[in-house]
């Protein structure tokens, strides 16, 4: 079953690497005085997130119960069928 888990979380680690996956540290655009992100900001700090999860999980040791399910759900989340 590992290796299944590891499969499904390379493809979804695949999957996002065609969105613009890299923190390259941008300049700070926003004024001083913001007080929260837009939607584009939000959307890219969790496909980063997301990326970098897949990518641990697809060379991951070992499952969790707390994995598997997180798994399954961020699979959901992209579009994909659940793992498990």
């Amino acid at each position: 079953m590992l290796n299944r888990y590891r499969r499904d979380a390379a493809v979804l680690a695949a999957y996002l690497a065609q969105f613009d996956t890299a923190d390259p540290d941008p300049p700070n655009t926003h004024s001083g005085t913001a007080t929260s992100f837009s939607d584009d900001d939000v959307d890219r700090a969790r496909l980063r997130r997301d990326y970098a999860q897949a990518c641990y999980w697809s060379t991951a040791t070992d499952f969790t119960d707390d994995d598997i399910d997180a798994l399954a759900h961020m699979r959901l989340a992209y579009g994909f069928t659940a793992t498990g």
